[in-house]
């Protein structure tokens, strides 16, 4: 019976180690591909919130979810604007001699102030999505008044099924906000963009 040479089974073995290693590089190659792939056909849903007080801030996320939003995403820019301080009302000489027209005109202050606002967020999207020749679907929305709009945005979120949420940093990169988002959202990514700030 013939003896196999120590340096010929060590030999065999080293090249099985290497054959068993190759396997399992390309098995996790494989699978990754595979999760990426997956992650990719499953389309996002990102919320802008966009305020009246950092127009400059909401058009920078706006740019900056298009920049990037797969073909399949969905963008959503949603204005939530504050419910009109008591002070307008109690600034008057005597709030009694308000007309029906008045109270009127002050109820719809915030979503006249949010549609012009949403037009000039909207020329930034159409622009930057001709900039980088790229088509994604962007709706706007301008909810109902709140008088805690920080909570209300995250409520809006997961109403809307987002997965992330980007904001501006708010006027002079001090908005609160920002803040607020990162320390108390949940289940969603939160982007604050600060690219326009010098």
């Amino acid at each position: 019976k013939k003896k196999r040479a120590p340096g010929r089974d060590k030999e065999r073995d080293s090249l099985l180690r290497r054959n068993t290693q190759a396997e399992r590089a390309q098995f996790i190659g494989e699978h990754n591909s595979i999760m990426f792939c997956s992650r990719l056909a499953r389309s996002t849903k990102m919320v802008v919130g966009i305020s009246i007080k950092d127009i400059q801030g909401a058009k920078a996320a706006i740019r900056k979810a298009i920049h990037l939003a797969a073909p399949a995403d969905e963008i959503v820019a949603l204005n939530i604007p504050k419910l009109v301080p008591e002070m307008m009302l109690s600034s008057m000489n005597d709030p009694g001699d308000a007309t029906e027209e008045t109270f009127a005109a002050l109820a719809n202050l915030p979503s006249r102030a949010g549609e012009t606002m949403q037009r000039q967020v909207k020329e930034a999207a159409e622009d930057e999505m001709k900039k980088v020749g790229k088509q994604v679907s962007v709706s706007y929305k301008v909810a109902q008044p709140s008088g805690d709009v920080k909570s209300g945005l995250l409520a809006a979120c997961k109403a809307e099924g987002a997965g992330m949420l980007l904001l501006g940093p708010g006027v002079g990169g001090m908005g609160s906000i920002p803040p607020f988002a990162v320390s108390h959202a949940k289940g969603l990514t939160v982007c604050i963009v600060r690219d326009h700030l010098e």
